[in-house]
Formats: structure tokens, C-alpha cells, sequence
């Protein structure tokens, strides 16, 4: 058997089979090798034992059914781990660069075709697909093996079952959906799953607005590294309640002298550590300085540190020496999903829930396009809208709704209730704000690159944010038509490669929203 061509034609009737998104199997299947193929046997190599487990779990009776249906005979498919076996080249395709350069192994993984992944129906456990908490209870901290003192209440177990798995458990590598403006941080989680504490990603630092599914990958981590390294202690904690447990040894410091040593101790027993929106320890010099000890007496001793936040390290009001902390291992962004993403996240969870509750249902295109049309990034907004749909749907007799009643039903679910609309005098305040420069500056004809660049963000976003038109934009700005274009082709054009300017759009963005309430 010609082994090339064996590969070929696997792959394709791999995609040929209506269970089976295409782009899952090339993302997974580049990292795979064809080694040796006869009558009857194949044998794979992948260079990562994670993607081994991974296709083992996922696709081996999809393989051994290809097989058949290619060759007529029963097949035994081997698959084992070479570490020193170079994966198929992925396409170049532009990507966030990482603070550090990243091990050669994790920012190629999953990299194969640019379309975004839809999680198949057998690939889909969770309800909340890559919803940061959507369907999960508040983040709560968990050591695997903690003193016995401890609440059991105050432990997540390990994953389980992939169709029961609820809440934190849920949310697994299995039922995130991947797409272009997460695939590098997706990458970089899955290396440090399976190589905790061993490469330049450490610590890991995930950030991006909110519902974008930071909290997704790193409950995804932890629940791989519980299932396949149970030796380990991983511990993952939202910021406010680190604060609030440091409040709380504080409090006791008065009658227990070993108060802030037991608090720090606790999590220094973790060889994972992952602290989730960490930009809710600003003004809070206390916790930080304790974490500070933590993390500089943990990183020598090879434990890994992943965090997380709603904007860049620089951007959190932190003194340097925390910035330059977070920033020591590699730092990746999560850009909001594309309509092409939010679209197979839609989809993985219908048939999510066609799945777990035996039924079948169609929504229409139509449907589809005006959810994603009208959702935000927000991908808890989105999972919120789909759940709406279906259970109307379910209450129908014929279980189907019109596009005309879907309007009706989310009419109000988009416009985000007490949200102010927008203006041009928002982001114009919000501009001004951020990068520290006047109203006159910004209207005026002041030609300093201290002036221009934060004029044009504001254009921009002016064009990109608000109901309002091109000549009107130019009036607030006393600019023509042809200035206000040259503006918004300039700052779409710079936020493609100048991954400075993507944060400082994402910054305004964030002061915006704040003003919206």
C-alpha cells in the first residue's frame, strides 16, 4: 500500500462523514504522521502524547471505519508517540506573537487550514461551548490533594464523564470551539496541559474582554491535567477570591500568628496554579505582594503559573514588578470571534443539545445569520440567545419557530436592556481618557503622532461603535469625508499586524462599555 496515498485518501473519507467537521481533522491530524500501512494495519505517530490521547478517544472508530469503507477489510490502527517526528507544515497564516518565543511544538498545534472548528456532536460535552462561565457555578479554588482541613465543598472533581460533566467539568479542550482569533491561545493552553511547568510558557498569560473564553481554557487545563496527571495538585481561583481569602488571614492574623504563612502554604502545595481575572487585584497590595512570594518561590522549583485577564499585563495598574512578572513567560491575546466562529459555536451547541436530549430540530439559516448578526463577542450573550431559542422551539408543537418570532424573542436581548446607545462624545471621552490628551487636541489640527494616532482611534471607533454617519463623524472631528475614510483604512489596516494598537483599541473599548451603564 502506497503510504501517501493511504493518508490521502483517509483523510478524505475522514471528511466525507456528516459526524465529522473538517477542520477539527485538520487541525488534530496535522500534527500525525502515516508510519507504516498493509492490509489490515496502519500505524501513526504523533509528536505530542496529548493529540495521541486526543485521536485515540475522538477518532479512533472513526479511522477504523474509513479504513473499512476504503479497503473492504477490518483494520487495527496503532498510534504512538514520537516526539522527534516533524508534523506536516502547517499554512502560513499571520498569528499574535507571544512576549517569549513559544516552544516550536505550541504554536504550531492545531494550526492547519484557517477555517474556524465546529465541535461535532460527539465532540461536544458542554452546554457552555468556550462560554467563560456560561452554565458553571462562580470560580471556585481546588487542590487536587489539599490538607484535609480543608472544605470538600471548596474542591472541583476531576472531569468524568464527558456527557454528564457539568460547570467547571464541562468546560474541556473537547468543547472549545476554535477559530482564528483563538487558536494560538488554544495552542499554547493544550502545551501546557500536557507539559506543566516544562517550557518558555510559564507563566501563561491569556487575556481578552470578557466572554471570550479565557476562563474556558484554563478550566480546560485543569481539568486535562486532573485526568491524565492525578498526581499533580492543581489549584484554580478567581481573583476576588484570593482576595477574600487573604482578607480572611488577615483577619485571623490577630489570634493565629500562622495565618499568612498557612495562606501562602496552601498555594504554594499546588504544582498548577491558574488565577483567573487577575486585573482584580489592582489596589490590592496586600494579596499581591503575597502572591508575588508565591510565584517567585514556586516558578524555580518548575510549577506552572497561568492567568488571565480582561487586558494586557501593561494595562492593568500594577507596579512593574507584577507586570514584568507576568510578562516573563508568554503573553497571547483572544481577539473576538469572527461571525465564521460564532456560527460553529451555534452550531456545536445545538447539536450539543440534540445529542443529550435525543431530539432533532432545525433552525434555519436565516436564523443563524440574524443571531450572529445582531449577537456581540460575547460569547455568554450568544450561548444565552441559542438556550432561548431552543426551549421556544421545544415549547412549540411542531418545535419550530419563524424568523419573524426568533426577532420577537430577542428583541431585547441584543440591546443589552439599560445600555446607552453610543455617541460620538463617548468614544471622543473615552479617547481623550486613555491616552491622555485634550478635546481641543483631538478636534483640533495638531499634526504631533501623540495627537493623530489617538484621533484616528477615535474616528475609527466612531465608524466601528456608533449609529452615525460618515459626515457626521467628520463634523465632530472638523474633518471631510475623505479624511474620516483615510482614518478607519489606516487603523484596519495598522490592528492586522501592530498588536500594541489591538490593545489599545481593546482598552477604549472596555472604557466605553463601562460608560454604557
Amino acid at each position: 500500500m502506497d503510504i501517501e496515498q493511504t493518508w490521502t485518501d483517509l483523510m478524505r473519507q475522514l471528511k466525507s462523514y456528516p459526524t465529522i467537521n473538517a477542520s477539527q481533522i485538520d487541525a488534530f491530524f496535522s500534527r500525525v504522521q502515516i508510519q507504516a500501512a498493509s492490509p489490515g494495519f496502519i500505524m501513526l505517530t504523533s509528536d505530542n502524547a496529548f493529540i495521541k490521547d486526543w485521536i485515540e478517544k475522538h477518532y479512533l472508530k472513526d479511522i477504523q471505519k474509513a479504513l473499512g469503507d476504503l479497503y473492504n477489510l477490518d483494520f487495527q490502527v496503532l498510534i504512538e508517540v514520537d516526539p522527534t517526528a516533524a508534523a506536516p507544515a502547517p499554512a502560513a497564516q499571520p498569528a499574535p506573537a507571544a512576549t517569549l518565543s513559544a516552544p516550536a511544538v505550541a504554536p504550531q498545534a492545531v494550526q492547519a487550514q484557517p477555517t474556524p472548528a465546529v465541535t461535532s456532536a460527539q465532540d461536544a460535552p458542554a452546554p457552555g461551548v468556550q462560554s467563560a462561565s456560561a452554565g458553571a457555578p462562580q470560580p471556585t479554588h481546588s487542590v487536587a490533594q489539599a490538607e484535609a482541613s480543608e472544605p470538600q465543598s471548596q474542591k472541583t472533581g476531576t472531569s468524568g464523564n464527558d456527557n454528564e460533566a457539568t460547570g467547571e467539568a464541562a468546560l474541556t479542550f473537547d468543547s472549545f470551539v476554535i477559530g482564528e482569533s483563538n487558536r494560538m491561545a488554544y495552542n499554547m493552553a493544550v502545551e501546557v496541559a500536557d507539559r506543566p511547568g516544562s517550557s518558555e510558557l510559564n507563566p501563561l498569560f491569556i487575556y481578552g474582554r470578557s466572554g471570550v473564553g479565557k476562563t474556558h481554557l484554563m478550566c480546560a487545563i485543569q481539568n486535562y491535567i486532573k485526568e491524565t496527571r492525578p498526581e499533580l495538585n492543581v489549584c484554580y481561583i478567581d481573583s476576588m477570591e484570593l482576595v477574600n481569602r487573604y482578607s480572611d488571614a488577615a483577619i485571623e492574623k490577630s489570634v493565629d500568628k500562622q495565618s499568612f504563612k498557612n495562606f501562602e502554604g496552601y498555594f504554594q502545595q499546588a504544582d498548577v496554579l491558574l488565577i483567573d481575572d487577575i486585573q482584580g487585584l489592582q489596589s490590592k497590595p496586600g494579596t499581591l505582594n503575597a502572591l508575588f512570594r508565591i510565584f517567585n518561590s514556586m516558578i524555580p522549583k518548575g510549577k506552572q503559573f497561568v492567568f488571565s485577564a480582561d487586558r494586557a499585563p501593561k494595562n492593568i495598574d500594577l507596579d512593574e514588578r507584577y507586570v514584568s512578572r507576568f510578562n516573563s513567560g508568554a503573553t497571547i491575546d483572544i481577539q473576538p470571534p469572527d461571525d465564521e466562529t460564532k456560527r460553529n459555536i451555534i452550531k456545536s451547541l445545538i447539536r450539543h443539545y440534540q445529542s443529550r436530549e435525543n431530539t432533532s430540530f432545525v433552525i434555519t439559516d436565516e436564523i443563524l445569520d440574524y443571531i450572529v448578526d445582531n449577537s456581540s463577542s460575547n460569547i455568554r450573550e450568544l450561548k444565552s440567545a441559542i438556550t432561548n431559542v431552543i426551549f421556544a422551539m421545544k415549547m412549540n408543537k411542531d418545535h419550530t419557530l419563524s424568523e419573524g418570532q426568533v426577532k420577537e424573542l430577542l428583541g431585547n436581548h441584543f440591546i443589552g436592556g439599560g445600555k446607552k446607545r453610543i455617541t460620538i462624545e463617548m468614544i471622543q471621552a473615552a479617547v481623550e481618557d486613555f491616552y491622555g490628551v485634550s478635546h481641543k487636541d483631538i478636534v483640533g489640527r495638531g499634526r504631533a503622532r501623540s495627537i493623530v494616532r489617538p484621533r484616528q482611534v477615535a474616528i475609527y471607533l466612531c465608524r466601528d461603535l456608533s449609529e452615525t454617519t460618515l459626515s457626521n463623524i467628520g463634523k465632530a472631528f472638523n474633518r471631510d469625508h475623505t479624511t474620516v475614510l483615510h482614518s478607519c483604512e489606516l487603523i484596519s489596516s495598522q490592528m492586522q499586524e501592530d498588536r500594541n494598537l489591538r490593545e489599545e483599541l481593546e482598552a477604549v473599548r472596555e472604557k466605553i462599555r463601562i460608560q454604557q451603564y
